[in-house]
């Protein structure tokens, strides 16, 4: 898809205490929803370093901008959207590591990748769950 991103500092180099990755957001649209999710086995902290983007948390919206930082505890429901016209820079860590190599795995720039393999992989390691 449009959004992409890149593992800064894998789960593995760090004994999976924590991985670092970049993400590029396009832009979504007024309509487009959140894509509401929560992880039960991972911290994520957001850190908006281009851009600004609504982010849900729970049933709250807010608009994140250049430096804002969000922090998401294990179990929270969260997701964002990108309503700008110009695409978003975040940083994301994940604690523990791990979750950054589903990112590598399910690439949609590969020719047979599974659709569902990511969400699948997702709810039977980290006990994610995502609304659709």
């Amino acid at each position: 898809g449009p959004d992409h991103g890149r593992v800064l500092i894998s789960g593995e180099a760090t004994g999976n205490a924590y991985s670092l990755m970049e993400f590029t957001v396009a832009p979504s649209g007024e309509n487009a929803g959140y894509g509401p999710h929560q992880h039960g086995e991972i911290d994520e902290v957001f850190v908006v370093r281009r851009g600004s983007i609504e982010f849900l948390v729970d049933q709250q919206v807010a608009l994140l901008t250049t430096g804002d930082v969000v922090r998401v505890p294990a179990g929270t429901r969260h997701g964002y959207r990108n309503t700008s016209d110009e695409a978003v820079e975040l940083l994301v860590w994940f604690s523990p590591g791990g979750f950054e190599q589903l990112f590598v795995t399910y690439r949609t720039d590969q020719p047979s990748v599974d659709a569902n393999g990511f969400l699948d992989e997702a709810t039977s390691r980290f006990n994610s769950t995502f609304e659709m």
